[in-house]
């Protein structure tokens, strides 16, 4: 009974252990020069596992690619998230200070509404300036003393009969003209289409097929495909991807239409399945980006 006992505990801990994820932070450098390194990413969760806290600073995907600095609260019901708050240490005082978004859902707890806002001060109602008046100049005083908040975007989201996600549309508000994408699946559930469009009007369709260690693809933009064949097309792309035992991705490949690379990046993974390390290089092999995770 007792043996019985101890193996129950012991099970308990392991499940509980891995419901916990740890907080962690990246340490980001060109290259191989670490000392001009800084802590790029800062990660909490919360009791439930979930992303609670986030901040980045100076973020890079890539040498030229990255984000701008912001600072994420997430606030959450249970387990499902209903509202984000970000703030922007950098900004100056007429930019974008902080935004929010509101998520909405249905009785299956599918996202079908994501309203964003920004919070910042705002030219005033009888100014005209810029390009279109001929008074390119536009002074501090021309802003409205009191910041507001406002929406920049309201995005609906519509779902299939097996929970896949098919349209994406800021029909009112969005930030750019990319404001509706659609998606379609194969009979495996994976994506072989989606289409980014302004309205009606198509932007992009960028269209996949798969192969055992990853997938292709191609772009074609504003649906002027007029190739005989996919080949013969110039936007083709082809991701390939290693995993280790355990079936973590350690290695992902992007090479062009002509078999040459566009990008690899490699990662090491500790004991407890978790990124150690990531090293971007460039389409020379060239290394241009190191990331280190470290673990709380």
């Amino acid at each position: 009974m007792k043996t019985l006992l101890n193996l129950i505990l012991l099970l308990f801990t392991s499940v509980t252990f891995c419901q916990v994820k740890p907080d962690f932070k990246v340490y980001q450098f060109l290259g191989n020069d670490s000392i001009k390194g800084h802590i790029s990413r800062i990660v909490k969760h919360n009791s439930n596992g979930k992303i609670s806290f986030e901040e980045l600073i100076n973020y890079k995907t890539s040498r030229n690619n990255g984000f701008i600095d912001v600072r994420k609260i997430n606030f959450y019901k249970d387990t499902i998230l209903i509202k984000t708050l970000k703030s922007y240490p950098k900004s100056k005082s007429t930019e974008k200070d902080s935004s929010r978004t509101e998520y909405k859902y249905n009785t299956k707890n599918q996202l079908i509404q994501e309203t964003h806002f920004d919070y910042k001060r705002r030219l005033k109602k009888n100014i005209r300036k810029g390009i279109q008046y001929g008074d390119c100049i536009i002074e501090p005083s021309d802003y409205e003393e009191v910041p507001t908040w406002k929406i920049t975007s309201q995005i609906k989201f519509t779902y299939n009969n097996k929970s896949k996600k098919t349209e994406y549309y800021a029909s009112e508000h969005h930030w750019n003209n990319q404001n509706r994408y659609k998606y379609v699946y194969d009979e495996k559930n994976r994506i072989i289409k989606e289409t980014s469009l302004d309205h009606n009007r198509v932007i992009w369709h960028k269209y996949y097929s798969y192969v055992e260690n990853g997938y292709n693809y191609f772009l074609d933009w504003y649906g002027e495909f007029k190739v005989n064949t996919i080949s013969d097309w110039p936007y083709k792309y082809k991701i390939r991807f290693k995993t280790d035992s355990n079936g973590n991705k350690i290695e992902e490949t992007k090479l062009n239409k002509d078999g040459s690379q566009n990008y690899r990046v490699v990662r090491t993974i500790d004991s407890f399945n978790r990124i150690e390390t990531e090293k971007r290089y460039d389409s020379k092999d060239e290394i241009e980006l190191t990331k280190i995770y470290i673990y709380e």
